[in-house]
């Protein structure tokens, strides 16, 4: 076994410098006060009846140190290279200023203490307080047997813990490596049906997630009789180790609560509520306190039941920092039922499920937690980035990471109405995932508010959205992103990135966090992510990189922008705005003899400007010249507003008119009205397109377009301003009636099981689809029974411009229990996205409305609705019908709809129940039936 150890790079101690942090815990006692007696420990060459207090006179087996009663500021230490089996449990304890200290001495790998799986803790303290452990490898495996997970029991590597109801002081567990611990994963909730070998759900609190490499926790002497104070373990700090291959956890922090329960599952415990908490100012809540985990290597790469990294629970002020957290399952770093934690400077990377467990997130401020600052880490290619799961109540500040990379959510949100977070000033980066910030239902009336962020993605990707998400500030870059309509400051630019995407190298046990491979997601001069954010109190002082803040205005992001080392010039940044400070596109700005063309936004950058004073200048037809004079310095990038004067009254609308299929309709006529009153006219051409030239400036104007055999389309309350081209979208006609695209009956369909044909594809994955009697002729019925894979009735469609999807949906029997959503129907795109999510579900009809679940009344049992979408991919909304009544009007899709590729009707995982179909209908263009307004 060769030997590993942990150091910082000169990048992190340039960081650590520049860091304002609480104050340290102590890394290890100060010098002893208590000369102690140093005895020494030989395996091979060692003499229990010797005296053990030199090298000469080593003791040799670890019965001899477990029967000894240590006193304060001794040692004992363990000779280098050699091993030892069993459980390593000396007694005693030291005081403040002279632990007791377990180390090594001689040459050679660490000294190794193997559990060989025949004890529960390789390495032992019970009741005592004021011990340092350093240097030590540690075991405590069963061997595999053929069933995966039937080796797993109930097994730590190195456990410290008590039942004394006292203060426990004083623990130092340093350059450790403890690994190929066969914990068994025990899970507090989920169901017994998906108890495996070493695996099991329904355990409770106390029975649950004690296991793994490191445990720290507590008990009590009598379950059924406990004390009326609970014991508690105060300035423990974990650091300078290498933690793999340890299952459940690498490494945990817990409190008893007085849950247990016997093989039945039922409680025969009684409750003492020390280590759960029912509100932030629970009085039985009883926490451990001072807890530092730093500096370690956690992997569980090479085991399939290892299902977390750091699980950190019942503490109050705790900071983990400077881990690298590598292959995890379910969490990487994730705290509990927990106050005052911070969770900084830390590397967590392919976190994946494993054993049963949900999540695969990098880290996570779980239920019950407040005060909780996650800043500084670098976050990726988990399945999820950071979790917000306060269930109950909850508070967190999650600011300067750089979340890149992960497969599924990069932020997501799924907190309790009485949770709060503050994202801010993160680079988030998305290259494999349809979503970026995501959540849904109930979680999202948690208040979140997301502000100064860099949010880039490579492909369409989701952004959530409710009324208590505060979207501000933000900069949106790389794919065609559905910006946030509360976002009235967004930035939607290429941030320009020094080096992107990412790469490596990632942190070993060797090399520690690779922080500094983030770099790559630093912006670059002319970004406008520089100077454009807001100042925030209390931020922590610094960027992610460990510039202070801010340099200038505030930048967006995680890297607060300075100019390079050797430049010779800087960019001069700003906004060209009209007298009414609206923007002006297409405006050319000069520099020092070089130029920019402002954006949509009116924003410009002109790089590369030598150091000097330099006159600004903004130019565009039918505007008056600007000028204004700035100075470009070292150090930061220069802002020059400009404002652009227009010499003229008049302005132009264009636009697109397409028929209901979204093909262009050449020759339509296009005519702007205010009120009744016609102002100009055009004709479009043969692409569709128009151009409406020389509309008097003002507000409030109709844009209406007609063709012969089409009816009519109107656009309202477009604004004209002098010299500026004003976009009217596309404008669709329709025909005077609908085209039958696809329809189904059923009627002509023999009763029995549903099979895939006529366009439709059937999946009786978990339960059956099939064709039923019913008293108007024949329907589909789809029936769940199991938790397995998806029991589904679709077509698929390449369909663009306006499309309805109808059909006559029952829910047969009124909502007992359990899960119950219907998916009547999903509507995907070619992403596979769900674009219009409506589902029946626990006797509720509800509907995506963007991001946000809208409930839309009860239904009745054993009635049938028609249930009508009426879909504009051009525009990107869509309207629901029931029964003929509207009961959303241009709703925003749940996601971007390039095209209707899949209708769907659906329910899987653990949704059980059925529904019918019937006169299952697609049509291009209108096709609602005695539509009416809501």
């Amino acid at each position: 076994m060769h030997a590993v150890r942990l150091f910082l790079g000169a990048a992190m101690a340039a960081a650590l410098t520049l860091t304002a942090l609480p104050a340290a815990l102590p890394a290890a006692p100060a010098a002893a006060a208590t000369k102690g007696t140093t005895y020494y420990v030989d395996a091979v060459h060692g003499d229990d009846s010797a005296s053990g207090r030199d090298r000469a006179h080593a003791w040799k087996s670890l019965e001899k140190v477990n029967a000894t009663t240590f006193a304060p500021g001794d040692r004992i230490l363990l000779r280098a290279g050699q091993r030892w089996q069993g459980r390593l449990w000396p007694k005693g304890s030291g005081v403040s200023g002279a632990p007791v200290t377990v180390d090594a001495y001689g040459k050679g790998g660490k000294p190794r203490i193997d559990g060989a799986g025949q004890v529960g803790d390789a390495v032992r303290l019970f009741n005592q307080e004021y011990w340092t452990i350093r240097n030590l490898e540690v075991t405590n495996e069963v061997p595999p047997t053929g069933t995966p997970g039937e080796n797993l029991r109930d097994l730590r590597g190195i456990h410290v813990s008590g039942d004394n109801s006292e203060t426990l002081d004083g623990f130092v567990i340093d350059g450790v490596h403890v690994h190929d611990v066969t914990g068994q994963v025990n899970w507090i909730g989920g169901s017994i049906a998906d108890n495996a070998p070493g695996v099991r759900f329904q355990t409770g609190w106390d029975g649950s997630k004690k296991t793994g490499g490191i445990v720290f926790d507590t008990t009590v002497p009598d379950i059924t009789a406990p004390p009326e104070r609970a014991t508690v373990l105060n300035d423990v700090v974990i650091q300078n180790s290498v933690v793999a291959d340890t299952s459940f956890a690498g490494i945990v922090v817990k409190q008893y609560t007085g849950d247990g329960r016997n093989d039945a599952g039922e409680t025969i415990a009684t409750a003492t509520g020390w280590g759960t908490r029912q509100s932030a100012d629970d009085p039985r809540f009883t926490p451990h306190t001072n807890i530092v985990i730093r500096n370690n290597h956690i992997s569980q790469a090479g085991t399939d039941h290892g299902c977390n990294g750091v699980y950190l629970t019942n503490v109050r002020g705790g900071r983990v920092e400077h881990n690298v957290v590598h292959r995890t399952g379910t969490s990487g770093i994730e705290s509990y039922f927990s106050d005052d934690v911070t969770i900084q400077f830390n590397e967590v990377y392919e976190t994946q499920q494993k054993a049963g467990g949900a999540d695969s997130n990098g880290i996570d401020p779980d239920k019950g937690t407040t005060r909780h600052v996650v800043q500084y880490n670098y976050i990726h290619d988990n399945g999820d980035g950071v979790l917000l799961c306060q269930f109950a109540f909850g508070d967190a500040v999650v600011r300067y990471n750089v979340i890149a990379g992960n497969s599924r959510y990069q932020i997501y949100l799924h907190s309790d109405r009485a949770a709060s977070a503050k994202i801010y000033n993160n680079t988030i980066y998305n290259d494999k995932s349809a979503y970026l910030i995501y959540g849904y239902g109930s979680y999202l009336e948690a208040r979140y508010d997301i502000s100064d962020n860099v949010v880039y993605s490579t492909r369409p990707a989701t952004l959530t959205t409710s009324p208590t998400i505060t979207y501000d500030h933000n900069l949106y870059g790389g794919a065609d992103l559905a910006v946030p309509e509360g976002d009235e400051h967004a930035v939607i630019a290429d941030p320009h990135f020094a080096d992107a995407p990412l790469d490596g190298p990632y942190g070993t046990p060797e090399t520690g966090p690779r922080l500094e491979t983030a770099y790559g997601l630093r912006v670059t001069s002319g970004s406008y992510a520089i100077d454009t954010g807001t100042r925030i109190d209390g931020n922590g002082g610094r960027d992610y990189a460990g510039r202070p803040l801010y340099n200038g205005a505030p930048d967006l992001g995680a890297f607060e922008y300075a100019t390079a080392r050797g430049a010779k010039g800087e960019a001069v940044i700003g906004t060209v705005r009209g007298p009414s400070g609206n923007p002006v596109a297409g405006a050319t700005v000069t520099v020092a003899g070089a130029s920019a063309t402002t954006g949509p936004d009116g924003r410009y950058a002109v790089k590369d400007v030598r150091f000097g004073d330099v006159t600004v200048t903004a130019a565009k037809d039918d505007y008056d010249q600007a000028t204004v004079t700035a100075r470009v310095r070292y150090g930061n990038v220069t802002t020059a507003d400009l404002t652009l004067t227009p010499n003229s009254t008049a302005g132009s609308i264009t636009g697109r008119v397409l028929d209901q299929a979204a093909r262009p309709l050449p020759g339509a006529t296009v005519t702007v009205l205010d009120g009744d009153r016609p102002l100009a006219t055009a004709a479009g051409g043969a692409d569709g397109g128009f151009a409406v030239a020389d509309v008097p400036m003002g507000e409030g104007y109709t844009v209406r377009a007609e063709a012969a055999g089409h009816l009519a389309a109107t656009r309202t309350g477009v604004t004209v301003e002098p010299a500026t081209e004003t976009d009217a979208g596309s404008l669709l006609l329709l025909g005077p009636t609908a085209e039958t695209v696809a329809e189904h009956t059923f009627d002509d369909l023999p009763a029995g099981p549903l099979t895939s044909g006529d366009g439709l594809v059937v999946s009786s994955a978990g339960g059956s689809v099939e064709v039923v009697e019913t008293p108007d002729g024949k329907s589909a019925r789809l029936s769940r029974t199991a938790d397995s894979g998806s029991t589904s009735l679709s077509r698929t469609f390449a369909l663009n411009g306006i499309v309805t999807v109808e059909a006559n949906v029952m829910s047969e029997e009124p909502y007992t229990s359990g899960n119950h959503w219907w998916g009547v129907p999903y509507i995907r795109g070619t992403n596979g996205q769900n674009a219009v999510s409506v589902a029946f579900t626990k006797d509720t009809i509800v509907a995506y409305e963007g991001t946000a679940t809208k409930t839309l009344g009860a239904y009745e049992p054993g009635r049938r609705y028609r249930v009508s979408t009426v879909i504009d991919t051009v525009n990107q909304h869509f309207d629901l019908y029931l029964d003929g009544r509207r009961v959303l009007d241009d709703a925003a899709f749940r996601a971007p709809l390039d095209a209707v590729a899949q209708v769907d009707y659906y329910a899987n995982s653990s949704n059980y129940g059925s529904v019918t179909i019937d006169d299952f209908r697609v049509s291009q263009g209108l096709a609602v039936e005695g539509a009416a307004g809501a």
